[in-house]
């Protein structure tokens, strides 16, 4: 039986708040926090878990662990505190790389990567977002990573070439996530099943 693919969208959730940065109580992060507006890393977490194991996350569960376990003090999930906690829940590997490569081979030996995008900044406009945002990749046929993106809009993807967008999972080169998360460390956090 071939497991069904869980795609989660943070924009449906607009209503679920996730309070994040919690060091400035006057931010916009912390004051209107919600999945939509913070919730890339959790949905990444529960999608990842969906892909590699029996289990499920729920949206409200995710929410508790990143909050009992202080991974949102700053705007957005703290990848390197709940990663390991996820992954320890999960009975799944943890490790993190900033080569390309090494995510690549990751990926063919069936495990998944949180993907650490950067953002905008001097002389580069991202293709995944314009601030810090995590995405998922599921898979690598050459010379694609499939990805699935917690923020995807059809209309993100129309209007460029450099990501391919089939029916919600996207495909894009290994130059491309390389120029994506160069202002990043680490780069892609690795989860896999335990042999």
């Amino acid at each position: 039986m071939v497991k069904k693919m869980k795609i989660l969208n943070q924009n449906d959730y607009p209503n679920i708040e996730y309070k994040t940065n919690l060091n400035d109580k006057t931010s916009h992060a912390y004051l209107e926090g919600s999945i939509e507006s913070s919730g890339c890393g959790l949905c990444c977490l529960i999608m990842m878990i969906e892909q590699l194991t029996t289990d499920s996350l729920s949206i409200e569960e995710a929410i508790k662990l990143s909050y009992d376990n202080e991974a949102n003090l700053k705007v957005g999930t703290n990848m390197r505190i709940l990663g390991p906690i996820i992954a320890e829940k999960y009975d799944l590997s943890y490790e993190t790389t900033n080569d390309e490569e090494v995510m690549i081979k990751h990926l063919q030996n069936g495990g998944c990567a949180i993907i650490n995008t950067g953002g905008n900044r001097e002389g580069y406009n991202s293709i995944f977002c314009h601030v810090g945002h995590y995405i998922l990749a599921i898979g690598y046929t050459n010379p694609y990573v499939r990805i699935l993106d917690p923020d995807y809009k059809v209309s993100k993807y129309d209007t460029q070439n450099t990501v391919v967008d089939k029916k919600g999972i996207l495909y894009a080169t290994k130059e491309v996530l390389h120029q994506e998360t160069d202002n990043r460390t680490p780069k892609y956090y690795l989860f896999n099943t335990v042999i």
